[in-house]
């Protein structure tokens, strides 16, 4: 079937691109509106890489920290046993041989779990975020908020207090204030 050249020819005027409708005058606006909501999707995709980069990191530091403190229970039951065998070293008139290799051994496992005793010092200033007051005492000899007497060494894993010094400290004395 062969159509005629007149035919043809209304044929292609009746064809007309759906584009043709569209002034043009509205596709440069349309074409910025998609520019701008490309850019509005990739700054966003961008936010979200970095969020999960930061989920990742604070995870990652996380387990980090879960590694490094995971024996602290285990820690703090075991210093009740190092006080009591000190106790005991410092009330026995002749020293048994065993009990200084115990608490020698007892030690050497807290150095290898990187547990460390806090030992303040007669006369160092008293810090809280180290030591634990106990008690005030008046004294003469010493400035007030000084530490007078050590009455249990605190302990450290790592750069974390497992537990504080227990410590007097001294104070003023009443009728000098």
């Amino acid at each position: 079937m062969t159509k005629d050249p007149e035919s043809k020819a209304a044929a292609q005027e009746n064809i007309v691109p759906e584009e043709a409708d569209t002034p043009e005058a509205e596709v440069p606006a349309e074409a910025e509106t998609l520019r701008a909501e490309a850019m509005a999707h990739r700054e966003r995709s961008l936010r979200l890489a970095a969020e999960m980069e930061n989920v990742r990191r604070r995870a990652a530091r996380e387990l980090e920290s879960a590694h490094r403190f995971a024996l602290e229970r285990f820690a703090g039951e075991l210093l009740p046993v190092v006080d009591s065998l000190e106790l005991a070293l410092g009330a026995a008139e002749t020293v048994p041989e065993g009990l200084e290799m115990t608490l020698k051994l007892l030690r050497d496992v807290l150095v290898r779990h990187h547990i460390e005793a806090v030992t303040p010092v007669e006369g160092d200033a008293f810090d809280p975020g180290l030591h634990e007051a106990m008690a005030t005492q008046p004294s003469a000899e010493m400035a007030p908020d000084c530490i007078l007497q050590v009455v249990q060494k605190g302990y450290r894993i790592h750069d974390r207090l497992l537990r504080p010094a227990r410590v007097i400290v001294a104070r003023a004395l009443d009728g000098s204030a």
